[in-house]
């Protein structure tokens, strides 16, 4: 052993202590971060469940197929209704007794005590599947791993029953649970241990048999409509190098925005999935189990609809946290390897690039918030909740603007800034501006404001307008923004502009509903003196 640190009780209790102080640490901010996709639908099945147990049953509530985790969900919802911010803390509470119960199953495993402490420690300030911890509806994932742990070390004392149940909760959380079962096979054939089939056998169809009655008894659950329709080769070989790609070039740090999926990360994926393979054919304790385990968590993204990464704002983050638990077992053998090849004296030198691994993942997750919430923004928005939508977005910019899809965020706030008549839409759209003077969209917020201006002044912007209303999807878009500019004039109680921008808005697109209501509501108003 590396460290002369005693595997005791007491050991593994100030350990506990210590990934709770790193995760208060890392992890605080997790309070102050919002709703995202599907949170607030777990929030009203779960209402529904506790005005009528029945509704937890239902084949058509919001967000089914997931039983232990609507579970948990209706558990927290009972104890602390729609705290976000109680919800939030309990995911950063799932993910640290993820980390331990990860650093216990490698010691299980036979790793040495300082290299399984180290691995704990490393998932726990990961920084590529931050989404995982972030976002409120993605518990199911630190669930997975803490059962999957558990079954680990309940598979290597060979408790039969106890990996069973353990496996079976860990797929009513999330069908990524399955991944263990392979794993462990793998980890019977390697030890020297007869795969006795009949005692797992039974456990794979009964694992089958589940993920199939889950995809038949709720078709239309969110993660039903991402699955792949078809056979895509080109699709699924991509989907793997991006993830091989991310979970080593942002395990602890953000070099790019990961919104934006480069060409070096395809090739990046797949030298490192060879260069895996490779080390795996060769066989060496400490990094093989790891290296299966990393094979193994990444199948279920073959699943995925090929284009369906390339749309979210944090990537593949979330599908990463299972097999980061890999990367964090791997760079942890690196560091003790590295530590052991010096003079015991210096040894205590192996806490440097820790420390120095810690500081830069503490700086990627703070950045990481950035993407968060502009992620946020997009859903309030979608979810017509403007004024949290607005919040959020200008939260990103001021955040991390490089972190997140700046150009694409200033698209979706502008307009919403001139909706809700804030007195800073001006400034904002000239910020946008200068760092976007091409952007088609903000360059027709800037027509579509100054044709709004006295005649003389207007009538340039309006000859120029007007070219675009053979266009249907151009002059649809003219149509939105001169709408939005309207209800900030109504906003802004100023009936008389309000009424030009809204019939404007109609010249472009006369069959709009939103704008005949919003003239209508405008007529009502006061006139002014």
């Amino acid at each position: 052993m590396l460290l002369p640190i005693p595997d005791t009780r007491a050991t593994w209790a100030v350990y506990g202590a210590l990934l709770a102080l790193v995760a208060l640490l890392f992890f605080a901010g997790l309070a102050d971060l919002p709703l995202d996709t599907h949170d607030g639908d777990y929030f009203r099945d779960s209402a529904d469940a506790l005005a009528d147990p029945a509704a937890f049953f239902a084949a058509d509530k919001r967000m089914p197929g997931r039983p232990v985790l609507e579970l948990v969900m209706l558990l927290q919802y009972a104890a602390w209704g729609a705290n976000v911010a109680a919800y939030h803390l309990f995911s950063g509470l799932l993910h640290c007794v993820a980390a331990f119960t990860l650093a216990r199953a490698a010691r299980a495993l036979g790793l040495d005590l300082a290299c399984a402490l180290l691995t704990g420690l490393l998932f726990l300030v990961n920084v590529s599947h931050f989404n995982a911890v972030h976002w409120i509806s993605a518990q199911c994932y630190p669930l997975v791993l803490i059962c999957g742990s558990l079954a680990l070390a309940a598979h290597l004392r060979g408790r039969t029953t106890t990996v069973y149940a353990l496996l079976v909760a860990g797929a009513l959380c999330h069908i990524a649970a399955a991944a263990f079962l392979p794993f462990f096979l793998y980890m019977s054939w390697r030890r020297g241990e007869p795969i006795r089939l009949r005692r797992y056998l039974p456990l794979g169809a009964l694992l089958a048999a589940l993920i199939l009655a889950l995809k038949l008894g709720y078709p239309q659950a969110p993660q039903a409509t991402i699955a792949a329709d078809g056979f895509d080769p080109l699709g699924i070989a991509r989907n793997q190098f991006i993830c091989w790609s991310r979970l080593f070039t942002t395990a602890h740090w953000l070099p790019h925005p990961l919104h934006r999926i480069l060409p070096w990360e395809w090739v990046t994926g797949a030298a490192a999935l060879i260069a895996c393979a490779a080390l795996q054919w060769r066989y060496h304790f400490p990094t093989s189990p790891w290296l299966t385990w990393i094979f193994v968590h990444l199948l279920p993204t073959l699943l995925l609809a090929p284009d369906y990464i390339a749309g979210i704002p944090s990537g593949p983050s979330r599908y990463l946290y299972l097999a980061s638990a890999g990367i964090a077992g791997l760079i942890a053998w690196a560091l003790i390897a590295s530590a052991s090849s010096i003079p015991r004296s210096a040894s205590p030198l192996l806490a440097l690039p820790v420390i120095l691994v810690c500081w830069t993942s503490y700086l990627g997750l703070q950045t990481a918030t950035a993407i968060t919430h502009y992620a946020a923004g997009r859903h309030y928005l979608a979810d017509r909740d403007i004024a949290r939508g607005i919040e959020q977005l200008a939260r990103a910019i001021d955040t991390a603007p490089s972190a997140i899809n700046l150009e694409d965020a200033y698209m979706r706030l502008v307009p919403m800034l001139y909706n809700q008549g804030r007195h800073d839409a001006d400034r904002a759209l000239a910020a946008a501006l200068d760092r976007f003077p091409q952007n088609h969209t903000l360059l027709l917020v800037r027509l579509a404001l100054d044709s709004l201006r006295p005649v003389a002044a207007a009538e340039p912007a309006r000859q120029k307008l007007a070219t675009f209303q053979k266009s249907p999807g151009v002059s649809r878009l003219i149509a939105e923004l001169y709408f939005h500019i309207g209800r900030g004039r109504q906003q802004q109680s100023d009936r008389t502009s309000a009424l030009v921008a809204l019939r404007r808005s109609l010249a472009f697109d006369p069959v709009r509903v939103q704008t005949h209501q919003a003239i209508s509501e405008a007529l009502a108003m006061p006139a002014q003196p």
